[in-house]
């Protein structure tokens, strides 16, 4: 067996159904990823009654228990045992001779599942794997293409159909969680099993930003939907208990991702009129990657959808320092003048809406004039 793509790995699964398994599979990768993965694939195999064996030598007495570990033969009547070893990098080179050996003597009855984040080529494992097994790199240069591999197999398998535009807004909301990626998702697909497709209007709909990715959906909806529907999503995080001086701080910090972005861009005229998110994300990562630019930690941090769109935000308003003022004063009327937080957001999203109508009179008016 070849080296498989991480989209590749439904053919592991179909070949390991009809009975066609790898004495070794090879997965490489960030572990919170490459656990999931393998586990697609060897659930397969208990399915089918194999016996399974799990160590993580990343924990000292796992460690211990599987390098006192001898005798890697047949299970009982003939089953099928299901090695599963995480942390291969720990493994000495005595031990991988130990494992191979049966394999060169013809024992077929077992398969093991090693799990490392990175491996030398010329590790035995490696040139084992190879030639007469599988191996499965997760190793992606950038961790969002890891997701974006994963939510590609997850809409084919569900047969479901999603844009560039929607999948990009997807991402930027989840982040970089595996976990949160994986929970998120599947609330998604349920809830366009039924129309086939999955919209921009579901993503905001059924997604639940994490942390600071809850500012960057209110600041898209502020600017592009209007003020009505950006003070319900705070009232509905006040509906949930949330504090109102968190969601005054999302607000903040999101306005101060935008400050920092018109400073980054004045630097990069090429990025600042770029209106193709592809050719976008590739001179960004460019400008990131650039040792003599140093970027801020918070836009360093942020998915380049949310860049792109932060920076098409940026054309809607004359000037960001009357909004600090705004957040200002929405700061002292909520923790010294204990105004109602209802009342207190209502003034600040509608002073701010007031600027970017501003900004569109005024472009209307030259676009008139001349």
């Amino acid at each position: 067996m070849p080296i498989f793509s991480p989209l590749q790995l439904y053919k592991l699964i179909d070949l390991a159904k009809k009975e066609r398994i790898a004495p070794i599979y090879l997965f490489i990768g960030p572990y919170e990823i490459i656990n999931e993965k393998a586990k697609e694939l060897y659930k397969v195999l208990l399915e089918k009654g194999c016996l399974l064996e799990k160590y993580d030598l990343r924990e000292k007495e796992e460690k211990k228990a599987f390098l006192m570990r001898r005798g890697f033969q047949e299970g009982l009547f003939g089953v099928r045992t299901i090695f599963v070893v995480t942390g291969g990098e720990e493994i000495p080179k005595e031990k991988i001779e130990e494992i191979l050996k049966p394999f060169r003597e013809g024992v077929k009855l077992f398969s093991w599942f090693f799990l490392f984040e990175k491996i030398d080529e010329k590790n035995p494992l490696y040139e084992f794997a190879q030639s007469e097994g599988a191996i499965i790199p997760y190793s992606a240069k950038k961790r969002e293409d890891l997701l974006e591999s994963e939510l590609i197999l997850e809409l084919k398998e569900y047969q479901l159909s999603m844009d560039k535009k929607v999948a990009n807004l997807f991402l930027s909301l989840v982040g970089d969680d595996y976990a949160y990626f994986k929970k998120e998702l599947e609330k998604l697909i349920f809830y366009s099993l039924e129309d086939k497709v999955i919209t921009e209007e579901a993503v905001k709909e059924v997604i639940i930003p994490q942390g600071e990715k809850a500012l960057y959906l209110l600041g898209d909806t502020l600017f592009n939907l209007g003020p009505v529907k950006a003070l319900n999503l705070i009232l509905n995080q006040l509906d949930a208990k949330k504090d109102p001086k968190e969601i005054l701080a999302y607000l903040y910090n999101y306005f101060k991702k935008l400050f920092l972005l018109e400073e980054v861009l004045s630097d990069f005229p090429e990025l600042k009129e770029e209106q193709s998110y592809t050719l976008f994300s590739k001179k960004w990562l460019e400008v990131k990657e650039n040792p003599l630019k140093e970027l801020p930690k918070a836009l360093v941090e942020a998915h380049p959808y949310t860049i792109f769109l932060m920076k098409n935000h940026l054309k809607k308003i004359t000037s960001l320092q009357p909004i600090i003022e705004f957040l200002f004063e929405a700061e002292w009327e909520l923790k010294r003048e204990f105004k109602p937080p209802q009342r207190v957001f209502s003034n600040l999203i509608f002073s701010i809406w007031y600027l970017i109508k501003a900004k569109e009179q005024e472009k209307g008016h030259r676009e008139v004039t001349n």
